[in-house]
């Protein structure tokens, strides 16, 4: 009785130490849990306006999505490749999706461009890990890349230097009579044209490489604009030395430059009207656009095809213009004026 009394109590002492390691072991894991829900991390970065999770450019904005038990205001600064950006703050931030957003600003450009050894093209793409955290350490790290563009900056020496020098050129090719046609007697309007936008477009670049002291991008309507232009004048150039019936007068001479460019020498033309009108409305427009945002515009299809629907019709139309009179024969090589 006593043996089976002790076996009976080895029994009993031997399931309360199982039942003790397995709820030791439960805690252990439940503990492990806890740790790993009070680890902080990011879960996804996206751009704002692209909604692109693996690229961004200098002045958008991107969203950190985090994993975290903290307030979210305390990831209030952001890191690149463990380096803190120096006077960026959060540009918004959402306590309820545990999101906060950051404008890549100047701050971050200047410390990409530390990265980048000397580069002879005008833009680079730079692959950066992102990770945010508070003032004095970080916090969450995102373990993809990020490709940042950033642009080529170029110092304020260098562009006062291009306008001095655009503005010598224009003087000169205005003296040139650039504006006029072969015999420098009147006023071109597909010159006009090509010198137009050409003086604009450089306007813009230089207005935007000192306000912002980076190279801007060109976009494809500036080419396509510049391809319309010039287009113009070439078609106008083959329809003149088309014809070789060109009045003579010894007293002919130009009406100023605003009444050459609209008649062909007898009235005003509606499609020269029409040209000279949209020319004008879209430059300014461009120009409001250059300077109000510090980027080229870029006008959308439909402008473009106004545009080239319109130089169309001038060009087409100087068929049926009556030729204005010259003072010289036309050159033997087939130069016709006007344009």
């Amino acid at each position: 009785m006593i043996v089976l009394f002790l076996s009976l109590s080895c029994i009993g002492q031997i399931g309360k130490s199982n039942t003790t390691i397995k709820a030791s072991g439960s805690m252990d894991t439940t503990a492990k849990s806890v740790i790993q829900l009070s680890v902080d991390s990011v879960l996804r970065i996206s751009n704002l306006l692209s909604n692109q999770k693996d690229s961004a450019k200098i002045n958008e904005i991107i969203a950190v999505k985090l994993s975290t038990q903290k307030s979210i205001a305390t990831f209030n600064t952001l890191y690149i490749d463990g380096i803190k950006v120096e006077g960026l703050k959060p540009w918004k931030s959402s306590e309820c999706d545990k999101t906060v957003f950051f404008k890549l600003d100047k701050n971050v450009e200047n410390l990409l461009l530390q990265f980048i050894e000397r580069e002879a093209t005008d833009k680079t793409i730079i692959e950066a890990n992102f990770s945010v955290g508070t003032e004095k350490a970080c916090l969450a790290s995102f373990s993809d890349p990020i490709y940042i563009e950033v642009k080529q900056t170029i110092k304020a020496v260098w562009v006062w230097l291009m306008v001095g020098v655009f503005l010598v050129l224009i003087g000169f090719a205005i003296m040139q009579n650039v504006l006029k046609d072969d015999n420098n007697l009147y006023y071109s309007l597909g010159r006009t044209q090509l010198f137009f936008w050409t003086i604009l477009f450089v306007i813009a670049y230089l207005f935007i490489c000192l306000k912002t002291g980076a190279l801007p991008e060109i976009p494809n309507a500036i080419l396509v604009i510049l391809g319309i232009s010039i287009a113009t004048t070439a078609t106008s150039k083959v329809i003149e030395n088309a014809s070789n019936q060109v009045a003579l007068d010894p007293t002919a001479k130009s009406q100023g430059w605003f009444l050459d460019i609209l008649s062909d020498g007898s009235s005003i033309n509606i499609q020269r009207f029409q040209n000279v009108v949209f020319m004008l409305m879209f430059g300014i427009i461009f120009l409001q656009k250059t300077f109000s945002t510090c980027l080229m515009p870029d006008f959308d299809n439909n402008v473009l095809l106004l545009l080239g629907i319109s130089s169309g019709t001038y060009a087409g139309m100087k068929l049926t213009e009556e030729k204005k009179p010259q003072i010289d024969p036309p050159a033997e090589n087939g130069n016709m004026p006007p344009v």
